[in-house]
């Protein structure tokens, strides 16, 4: 900070005075932003310190600083870390500017402050200050593939750039398009997955960082959740000692139906104090214990309410204690738990909106339906199934019970390869939940999209995906129209 603080003085009263200087990533460099992308954030940190008294000159340590920075406040998720912090990104792009510009980092380095600041401010909901900053990483990642597009290091920034753009939905995109971007999912993909390639045989440093973000697009925009587990586990995925490639096998497997392998890769996660505080990860082993039904789930989301300091995820850890009270028989505790989703924690992101619905809702959800649903989430088909031929569509008495009932049932003939009868029990679905506030029809209708499409029956696809966009305010609806976007997007 000192070093920032002088040098923007310097800069302010000597104009453009100041000698270029150097972007070095040598070798204490490259430890360092092994350290913070392994989540050792204080032995990354000690390690950009000492270089700073070494090379003071070097300006790569400064752009890491920033990573340094970026993940405090990404694994603390806490509001105050991240207006605290904030006030050093101006500092640092300022002394950024007096790098040499002769090298591909200069720009690089710009925009990648930019892009780790806009992804915070969107997590805090800061969207304006977010648009404008993504638009100047666009414009500079741009500018540097023009002059030197054999820098592959620019290629990662702008495959997760083009990605995300591309899947930006209707109602949105003309906004991007006056701000002088443009997206392609497809394009963006591609960049990542040649990058992937090309970095087992180059040493490529951001190697691991842009397996990450891949694996995390394929699971989130392109719905290909086995695919992501296989890219990581082709590429030695978790890391040895290393946190933050352990939070991304968890993470995709809980999602993306491998969840016996994410609890006992949490369960064995690296713990010493050299690691960040990560208390999302607690929250992550109660979703996936929780979806094996074991006892002990919510131990683990109310440690996660005790060490978090942050806004999110609130809602939904306390509607998933109450599920666990429910499924005891604990009506009482269910009531509870449930009322604490509506009164506290933040109201962004969709999970946590809809755990807000339901404790709005008094409706106590089904039991039979609730082991269902999570006994699928963790992967476990045969005991879903098990769960649902216990019951039929006339043992249910509420539309939102039938419906989800049918959706239930589609999910699980989806995910054991009976495409044809999962778009029957969609179709059902699809009619009987079209005029009801939940995600059921809307699922239903992104689904029968996906089935379409890979049959190659384009124009189904296409009318399912419009579907799937055509359902107002429901729970996950960010999540789903992003995914329909990307999708017609592809198909295009």
């Amino acid at each position: 900070m000192l070093k920032q603080i002088i040098w923007t003085l310097l800069f302010l009263f000597t104009g453009n005075c100041l000698h270029a200087q150097s972007f070095d990533f040598n070798d204490n460099c490259r430890k360092a932003y092994k350290s913070l992308i392994a989540l050792k954030l204080n032995e990354g940190n000690a390690l950009l310190k000492e270089e700073e008294k070494l090379h003071p000159d070097n300006l790569i340590a400064t752009y890491l600083e920033n990573y340094y920075d970026f993940l405090t406040v990404y694994t603390s998720d806490e509001r105050k870390l991240y207006t605290g912090l904030k006030k050093n990104e101006d500092l640092r792009l300022v002394l950024l500017t007096e790098g040499d510009q002769r090298t591909p980092y200069y720009l690089f380095s710009l925009a990648e402050v930019n892009l780790q600041w806009a992804a915070l401010d969107i997590k805090f909901g800061e969207y304006f200050n977010a648009v404008f900053e993504i638009r100047r990483a666009f414009k500079l990642l741009e500018e540097n593939e023009k002059k030197f597009p054999d820098f592959k290091a620019n290629k990662k920034s702008l495959g997760v750039l083009y990605a995300l753009l591309g899947s930006v939905p209707d109602k949105y995109k003309w906004g991007v398009t006056l701000l002088g971007m443009d997206g392609n999912v497809e394009m963006g993909m591609a960049y990542l997955h040649d990058l992937i390639d090309t970095g087992k045989t180059t040493g490529f440093i951001y190697q691991d960082e842009t397996i990450i973000y891949y694996a995390f697009l394929l699971l989130n925009l392109q719905n290909k959740s086995e695919q992501a587990w296989q890219v990581l586990q082709a590429n030695g995925f978790p890391k040895s000692d290393n946190l933050m490639s352990t939070y991304t096998c968890a993470h995709l497997g809980v999602y993306g139906k491998h969840n016996t392998e994410a609890i006992k890769l949490l369960d064995e996660r690296p713990t010493s104090d050299s690691f960040a505080k990560f208390p999302f990860l607690d929250f992550l082993t109660g979703v996936a214990k929780l979806s094996e039904l074991e006892p002990d789930a919510d131990t683990y989301f109310k440690r996660f309410l005790v060490t978090y300091k942050g806004e999110n995820h609130i809602k939904s850890s306390y509607q998933k204690i109450a599920w666990c009270y429910l499924l005891k028989g604990d009506t009482v505790n269910y009531l509870h738990f449930i009322a604490n989703a509506n009164k506290l924690g933040a109201n962004t992101l969709d999970a946590d909106k809809q755990a807000k619905k339901e404790a709005e809702e008094h409706r106590i959800p089904n039991p039979q339906l609730l082991r269902a649903r999570l006994l699928f989430d963790g992967g476990d088909y045969p005991k879903a199934i098990a769960q649902m031929n216990n019951t039929n569509e006339n043992a249910f008495k509420s539309t939102d019970d039938k419906t989800e009932y049918l959706y239930r049932l589609g999910r699980i003939y989806d995910e054991t390869h009976l495409p044809d009868s999962a778009l029957v029990y969609y179709g059902r679905a699809i009619d009987k939940g079209k005029n009801i506030p939940r995600y059921f029809a809307a699922n239903s209708a992104l689904l029968s999209a996906q089935i379409y499409e890979a049959k190659g029956d384009k124009e189904k696809a296409k009318y399912y995906y419009n579907l799937c966009l055509s359902y107002p305010n429901h729970e996950y609806k960010n999540g789903l129209d992003q995914k329909a976007k990307a999708a017609l997007n592809r198909m295009q």
